[in-house]
């Protein structure tokens, strides 16, 4: 194991993952309440396919194909990565809460294909099962957060896996033109735990909730340092 990573916590209980997903204790700056939560970081992420190293750059072209990310732009293996789940901090409530991220496109008449997105759905190491099929959901909303696109499906059919993720997982959608500076919303609606950056917040990661975009950021407990998180979305088209 690297040093300085954390031993990975198994889940007693799959329907339970987000109860073992964090470390410290932290709470929200966003919203003025006193939410705390605490971070695991994730072993396995610690590790991640030195593959990355080719996405270096804010967007990458490959056989046409441009990725978009908002990260910090490091390679996988040297991000401080951590699951979230809006549950965890706004009860059935988190239902309705995404986690968005601000692209822009690159050139007029530019298509959004598919989407990239870090999560987990979780495994019961004791009894070997993964968790129950439940739903998320991904909007695309346009720069005045109107609804351009909309799609669920299962979490298990696309972040099922007996280990923390190493990769992303694509999401493919119907070739859909965006003009300018546009939003991928995802909400893990508790089936899930979404994959966030916690080091180098590049300010356009959200939390999308009552029609409004939250800047995605915390304030730790222990050293009332207010940090920005990056969510781990990009975005893929040519």
């Amino acid at each position: 194991m690297p040093t300085g990573c954390k031993e990975l916590i198994p889940l007693e209980n799959p329907d339970q993952l987000h109860q073992h997903l964090y470390m410290d204790r932290v709470q929200w700056l966003s919203l003025g309440d006193n939410l705390k939560k605490s971070i695991i970081i994730i072993a396995a992420l610690c590790c991640a396919a030195l593959c990355f190293d080719a996405m270096a750059e804010d967007s990458t072209s490959t056989s046409k194909l441009t990725i978009l990310r908002a990260d910090s732009g490091k390679n996988l293996s040297d991000m401080n990565l951590s699951l979230y789940s809006a549950i965890n901090d706004f009860g059935i409530s988190g239902i309705n809460v995404g986690e968005a991220v601000k692209f822009t496109a690159p050139n007029a008449g530019w298509k959004l294909n598919w989407i990239e997105v870090m999560g987990w759905s979780g495994f019961n190491n004791t009894t070997q099962t993964f968790p129950s099929d439940r739903n998320f959901l991904i909007e695309i909303r346009d720069k005045d957060y109107n609804l351009l696109y909309k799609f669920a499906d299962e979490q298990n059919n696309y972040f099922l896996s007996t280990t923390p993720p190493t990769g992303f997982s694509a999401i493919e959608i119907p070739a859909l033109q965006v003009t300018g500076d546009f939003y991928v919303v995802f909400y893990d609606r508790g089936a899930m735990g979404i994959a966030m950056e916690s080091d180098n917040g590049t300010g356009n990661s959200y939390f999308f909730m009552n029609g409004q975009m939250i800047p995605a950021q915390f304030k730790m407990t222990d050293t009332n340092e207010t940090i920005k998180v990056n969510w781990m979305i990009r975005a893929v088209g040519k």
